[in-house]
């Protein structure tokens, strides 16, 4: 009867696509496919319903990839949708996204040194003056100095610009008579 029971739930799960209202999120499966580099958890001998029911409990679970010839069941922390580079084919799998919680990219992105994440169109990390990088990671302290007229910046105690001869200025702009 269980075996059954799953049998009917994927079936449902990959087939049916039933008429919802625009503002009621739905969820449908993707046979042959998985979403890769976001698995967060992975759990063997599990039958589809309970690897959903799995993700259901996981508050950081926002999609599942089940594997039915093996039973396993990989929870992953983020949707196709933001991270379609991910969502490649893999004969023999399914991929399907949660009903019960829409996804936030920044959810998943952590921004270093008080840089914060946007998460339109891609997430991405906005950060602050002097930081660089995926994920603001780099430091550059002349990153916004712009200096004029063949100027270089150089950073010290303050940042300066070290302007070209007959040239001054902040940011060299001024030339000298």
């Amino acid at each position: 009867m269980l075996a059954y029971l799953e049998l009917v739930l994927l079936y449902i799960s990959l087939f049916y696509r039933s008429s919802v209202a625009s503002d009621c999120r739905s969820s449908f499966s993707f046979t042959d496919h998985v979403l890769t580099g976001h698995v967060i958890r992975t759990l063997n001998h599990k039958s589809f319903e309970s690897c959903t029911f799995s993700c259901e409990l996981e508050p950081q679970c926002f999609s599942v990839n089940y594997i039915p010839l093996h039973k396993t069941c990989q929870l992953n922390n983020a949707t196709k949708e933001y991270f379609p580079g991910d969502f490649v084919t893999q004969k023999g799998a399914f991929y399907m996204g949660m009903v019960i919680r829409s996804y936030d990219p920044c959810t998943s992105m952590r921004c270093e040194n008080g840089g914060s994440c946007v998460s339109s169109p891609s997430p991405k990390c906005s950060c602050p003056q002097g930081f660089s990088g995926p994920r603001c990671e780099s430091y550059d302290p002349c990153q916004n100095m712009h200096c004029k007229n063949g100027g270089t910046c150089v950073p010290s105690a303050s940042i300066k610009c070290k302007c070209l001869k007959g040239f001054s200025g902040l940011q060299c702009q001024s030339k000298r008579v």
